[in-house]
């Protein structure tokens, strides 16, 4: 079936001409002759021969579409000429119709003939159709390959003309490259020579080298005829301002002898008027210019020529580039651009020489620095991979100076870290190595004033105050980080000591508070006491009836005046203990010999409550030194506290070593005891568990107080257990230095 692409090709072609025009074709005539051939067919069949069973026949309509080549119309015609035959054999319903008297194995085998006619012709005509399309369509191929292959021979022909124009026009180009090599050989030669002193002055960075390097390249320069027409340059040398004249740093072509001076005063030098310009500058006969001086060789050929470039180092001329000629001729282009270039290229390997230097001093200058600072530096690069550390922060940390302090890995996600042999805290929790100073630094983050607590491997502990900062480069980037700390370890210990001597002193005013109170109270009870007994002894002794009762009321005085002497004998006591001024009498006695004299002494006391006094010394025979009146009055003090508040059973004083060689006297007694929340409060002055009203004849509240600075000041220390209504136990622990 011919598609519509390829009739639209075949038309085309055959309107270009490349193929015989057939226009009885048209779009419109298929479906034309179409339409016609079916409706003849049923004129013919069904109203002009109805009676007439004709199976050949349609093989002349279906023919004629061998012409139209439309292999679609071909079947179209075909069904409509099958559904005709069926419609003439099937459904003609005259009665004087053949077909219809015919019997059905009749029409079945005509309705076969008649299909089997359609389905062979319109086969073979499709087949015909075909081949004359593909014929048609391979005639369009050679022509359309006919008419490529005549426009290729056409092009070949412009191309032909094309390539003599082009080998004429490169025979001329040959002859111009001929004509310019010895030019492109020199120019050559130059380019290595340069190439060769960008990599020496690359390599040394010192200004007197990179000025000798410059020289001996442009000595090389004239001596290879690198350039052809150098023929004037004889000599070049570099001038550096010093002071008040230019110096000769270097110089070539002047002869073994070399210039006749190595200083050119700045006033008359032709060097002074380049760095005023501040450009290329020359002079073809220095005749002319009698007043500009110029560097001239010991033993040779006075220089009568010269051209100068100006060196720059930081943008400000320091010196010229100068190449002499001993002949008057004019500086070609040629000498001009290579000075120009060893300038520039000098300038900059200057430049880089004085930054180098400048570097190096300053490292220099900021090593010092460190070294001498009296507070630890650390610095890390980019990744925290390298970290160092000043001789103040390794006498810190205790590690070598200049030793890498870094950890050895990350801390996850790339994060860069300083993990070292220690570890970090803040507030008292552990710091992430994220949280590091020194690592937060390198991301840009500042860090002021941080406590940080370091614990070392030996166990010790110290606190650092530190400060951190990024180290950027040029376009912002971190490129670093640095670290400054300082051991306030000692500030801070000194801090917790002020602290506690400061909460210390507050305790102490109130309990001084406390104390000027009771003691006003305690003072005032016994005075009043001696100034009533008093009134009532002089009002007694006026009156003869009632004067029986004074020695009583003197008693009573009595008994007032002792309590209140008492009384501020403690208190002068607790003074002279605040106020540091305990003076310790010490002296050698037997322990046994002391404890039966205290036992003496206490007897009677404990017989009167109907108490038993025990005393149990250690059978071993020994010395004490210490003070021996302290040390009874603290014993003497327990103990009568133990018979106060006793009321049966037994007061027992015993005695035993200790595990370092001291002594322990124990005083036991089985009264009502001291409730553990009070335990803490019996050594504070004036602290009495069962006398609220302060009656002085419980005491005064100052007898434990008293015996515990008394056994500080001994170098001991005062004991105490106690369970309510059992007993207590007192133990005075003397050190080991007071057991002979």
């Amino acid at each position: 079936m011919m598609s519509a692409e390829t009739t639209t090709a075949v038309h085309v072609a055959r309107v270009a001409g490349g193929l015989p025009r057939d226009d009885r074709i048209t779009p419109w005539g298929a479906p034309l002759l179409t339409i016609v051939a079916v409706a003849s067919m049923i004129v013919l069949r069904l109203v002009l021969l109805p009676n007439q069973i004709t199976p050949i026949g349609y093989g002349i309509p279906l023919v004629g579409f061998l012409w139209l080549r439309n292999r679609s119309r071909l079947w179209i015609a075909t069904f409509a000429f099958a559904i005709i035959s069926v419609a003439e054999i099937f459904i003609t319903t005259p009665t004087n119709s053949i077909p219809a008297t015919l019997p059905l194995r009749t029409r079945l085998a005509d309705l076969v003939l008649v299909m089997l006619e359609l389905a062979v012709v319109s086969g073979v005509i499709h087949a015909i159709i075909g081949t004359r399309l593909d014929l048609e369509r391979r005639n369009i191929e050679l022509w359309n390959a006919n008419r490529e292959l005549a426009a290729r021979e056409e092009k070949i022909a412009r191309q032909n003309e094309e390539l003599k124009s082009q080998a004429a026009a490169l025979e001329r180009q040959g002859q111009e490259m001929r004509a310019g090599n010895a030019e492109l050989a020199g120019r050559e030669r130059t380019l290595a020579t340069l190439l060769s002193l960008s990599r020496a002055l690359g390599a040394d960075l010192s200004r007197l080298n990179t000025m000798r390097r410059i020289c001996e390249t442009m000595g090389q320069l004239l001596a290879g005829g690198a350039l052809p027409d150098s023929g004037p340059i004889c000599a070049a040398a570099i001038l550096e301002q010093d002071g008040d004249d230019f110096v000769i740093r270097c110089h070539h072509g002047f002869g073994p002898d070399g210039p006749v001076s190595d200083r050119v005063p700045i006033d008359r030098a032709f060097a002074s008027l380049v760095l005023a310009d501040g450009r290329t500058v020359w002079q073809e006969d220095l005749s002319l210019r009698p007043d500009l001086t110029i560097p001239q060789p010991r033993d040779a050929r006075p220089f009568v020529a010269v051209l100068a470039a100006p060196l720059r180092v930081a943008g400000r001329p320091v010196g010229t580039l100068e190449i002499y000629s001993a002949q008057r001729a004019p500086w070609v282009p040629a000498h001009i651009a290579l000075l120009e270039s060893l300038a520039a290229q000098a300038s900059v390997s200057l430049e880089a020489a004085h930054l180098f230097d400048s570097v190096a001093a300053e490292r220099r200058q900021l090593e010092a620095v460190l070294r001498a600072a009296p507070i630890g530096v650390a610095v890390a690069n980019a990744d925290c991979t390298d970290v160092r550390l000043n001789p103040a922060g390794a006498a810190v940390f205790n590690v070598p100076c200049d030793t890498n302090v870094a950890g050895s890995g990350g801390i996850g996600n790339g994060t860069p870290t300083v993990t070292g042999p220690w570890l970090l805290f803040a507030d008292g929790q552990p710091l992430p190595p994220e949280k590091y100073p020194l690592v937060s630094a390198t991301g840009g983050e500042e860090t002021r004033g941080m406590e940080i607590e370091v614990l070392l491997p030996t166990g010790k502990r110290m606190v650092l105050l530190a400060n951190a900062s990024p180290i950027t480069d040029r376009e912002g980037r971190g490129a670093g980080s640095v670290a400054a700390f300082v051991d306030i370890t000692p500030q801070k210990e000194l801090q917790r000591e002020l602290d506690t001597r400061r909460r210390e002193a507050e305790e102490a005013s109130v309990r001084k508070t406390r104390f000027l109170a009771a003691v006003s109270h305690d003072i005032r009870t016994p005075a009043n006491a001696i100034s009533l007994l008093a009134e009532l002894i002089r009002r007694t002794a006026a009156n003869p009836v009632l004067s029986a009762e004074v020695p009583e009321l003197a008693r009573e005085l009595h008994g007032s005046a002792m309590s209140l002497v008492t009384l501020l004998s403690d208190v002068l006591d607790v003074a002279r203990f605040d106020s540091g001024k305990i003076e310790l009498q010490e002296s050698e006695f037997a322990l046994g010999p002391f404890l039966r004299d205290e036992n003496r002494q206490m007897l009677p006391l404990a017989r009167e409550k109907g108490l038993e006094l025990i005393y149990s010394p250690i059978e071993e025979p020994l010395q004490l030194r210490t003070d021996r009146i302290k040390l009874s009055r603290t014993l003497g003090n327990l103990v009568g506290n133990a018979i106060k508040f006793t009321e049966k059973g037994t007061v027992r004083v015993d005695t035993s070593r200790t595990s370092d060689g001291g002594l322990k006297i124990r005083v036991s007694d089985s009264g009502i005891g001291i409730a553990p929340e009070y335990v803490r409060h019996i050594f504070d002055e004036f602290f009495q568990l069962r006398n609220p009203e302060r009656d002085r004849n419980k005491g005064s509240g100052l007898g434990l107080t008293i015996c515990k600075r008394l056994v500080d000041a001994m170098g001991g220390r005062l004991e105490v257990q106690s369970t309510v209504n059992q007993g207590s136990t007192f133990a005075v622990v003397l050190p080991s230095d007071a057991v002979m």
